[in-house]
């Protein structure tokens, strides 16, 4: 349940990106400042009534895992704003596979065979989703690809972070990271008194936060082999939202490469467990 929970929440996280007029003017900066400071704020709240320093147990690992997460969300955003909504976070859902690779590259964890064909399943519906051969690729396109890598690659460290830093205190640093990486650009730009942008933009870091807090709380209930599967839920939500909100159907080949990507996610998690 709380896994579902946190699924729909970071699911409409992209709903109000995509809500954000480009007339508006408000850059992708500073969605995704909001986005980092509302969970800066939260999270702060949570450790200090928990008792949990904010002192980090793996400061250069812990930077590195915030520089890529950096790094994917910047691509995530730019490609929910240039790709149909369902696209954007159906590609986005290759980071778990990356995952594999850069775990068998740099942590030496071994590739079961029914691994290596989940993973060949997540990148042909890539593909398909795509269609390279009837659609030029986009660099909205490659940005959801990179964005998968770069969260991939924030994840990888998260395996290792796991021994020294609590979930919450990670999270907390990461959004503390985001918070100060694109304040120049809300200095610099001032904020928007438009009132419906400026809802949007408080709804980008509400639902982000209660999102990661709904997904801390399933992974401290229950392995995370028996609840990560559940976070590919927000593929279909974003189809939901795509069809209800922007009055526009996924062509076939959405649904196709969106279920060969969910056949190969629950095939690692049946023989994996992670």
């Amino acid at each position: 349940m709380y896994m579902s929970l946190g699924a729909l929440f970071l699911s409409v996280v992209p709903v109000f990106v995509k809500l954000i007029p480009p007339e508006s003017g408000i850059p992708t900066t500073q969605k995704l400042f909001m986005r980092g400071a509302v969970a800066t704020l939260v999270l702060a709240a949570v450790l200090i009534m928990r008792g949990i320093s904010f002192k980090p147990g793996s400061p250069v690992l812990l930077g590195a895992r915030s520089l890529f997460g950096i790094a994917g969300m910047l691509a995530y955003f730019l490609a929910v704003e240039g790709l149909p909504l369902a696209e954007a976070v159906t590609i986005n859902k290759l980071s778990p596979f990356f995952v594999l690779i850069l775990s068998w590259i740099f942590l030496g964890e071994k590739l079961k065979r029914i691994q290596i064909l989940a993973i060949i399943l997540g990148f042909v519906g890539v593909i398909v989703i795509l269609r390279p051969v009837s659609i030029p690729l986009t660099l909205p396109a490659g940005l959801a690809v990179i964005s998968a890598l770069f969260a991939g690659s924030a994840y990888t460290a998260l395996r290792i972070l796991r021994k020294t830093d609590r979930p919450l205190l990670v999270v907390f640093w990461f959004s503390a990271a985001v918070t100060v990486v694109f304040l120049p650009s809300v200095i610099i730009g001032g904020v928007t008194s438009d009132f419906k942008p400026l809802v949007f933009l408080f709804c980008i870091g509400i639902s982000g936060t209660a999102g990661q807090l709904f997904m801390t709380k399933a992974y401290r209930c229950a392995p995370g082999g028996e609840v990560a599967i559940y976070g590919y839920i927000s593929v279909v939500f974003a189809m939901l939202w795509q069809i209800l909100l922007f009055d526009s159907m996924p062509v076939a080949a959405v649904f196709i490469g969106a279920g060969l990507i969910l056949l190969g996610g629950w095939i690692n998690y049946r023989n994996n467990g992670s």
